[in-house]
């Protein structure tokens, strides 16, 4: 697999530079707009509070995608969300990763992830095999860690150039989203309808213990194995 290097500056000038900081916050501010329109005030804030959720660590799409399902958004507008989240970071991160180890705090946090990344990777060498399948799936399925900005830190690695690492958050986050609203809007539908917010809130729960004691059980055999 070729090495494209260290994703650097494109000898731009700053205006081009301010548009490439800027349109992915402008592409989310466009979606919400549309959003608008679709939803009532209530549902529309809930959404903006669930997108700054999984802006900001450590939640994930497995514990916003339930939430907000539960709390009565659509379940396709909720895939759609985080989908179009994990575009627009990806798309952020490719046109302003330099920019990005330049910021306080935020610079420092980024190479510790870069740090992680590559524990991450040195633990699963299949992701190194096959490299877009591989960091596809790393953003598809809830490992600690994963998304895009995460994502698009491991591409670098993998040496992948940002068309690719771009189209790989994009499917990932598609494939990711879209599967766990699905399935959890078949357990919903499940739910005898007048079990009210706390029962449903305690299968969930108690769906969400079981699969994260697997994938706990399933990691730690393979570190062994390793």
């Amino acid at each position: 697999m070729r090495q494209t290097g260290v994703w650097g500056g494109d000898g731009v000038d700053d205006q081009a530079s301010w548009l490439k900081v800027s349109v992915p916050f402008l592409l989310c501010g466009l979606f919400l707009a549309v959003v608008w329109f679709l939803l009532p005030t209530e549902q529309w804030l809930l959404l903006v509070g669930m997108m700054v959720a999984y802006i900001v660590p450590p939640l994930g799409r497995e514990t916003i995608i339930p939430v907000g399902i539960l709390l009565g958004l659509p379940w396709w507008l909720v895939a759609v969300a985080l989908a179009f989240l994990d575009f627009a970071g990806g798309l952020f991160m490719a046109w302003n990763f330099p920019l990005v180890l330049r910021i306080p705090y935020i610079g420092p946090w980024v190479s510790r992830f870069t740090a992680a990344g590559r524990t991450f990777l040195d633990r699963r060498p299949w992701l190194e095999r096959l490299y877009f399948v591989g960091l596809i799936a790393f953003v598809a399925l809830p490992f600690d860690g994963s998304g895009s900005i995460v994502g698009s830190i491991v591409g670098r690695m993998l040496g992948m150039t940002k068309t690719e690492v771009l189209s790989c958050i994009t499917i990932g986050g598609i494939i990711g989203s879209f599967a766990i609203a699905l399935g959890i809007d078949y357990v919903v539908n499940l739910i005898p309808a007048g079990a009210g917010f706390w029962v449903s809130l305690a299968v969930f729960f108690l769906i969400g213990t079981a699969l994260l004691v697997m994938y706990r059980s399933y990691s730690r055999r393979s570190e062994t194995n390793a």
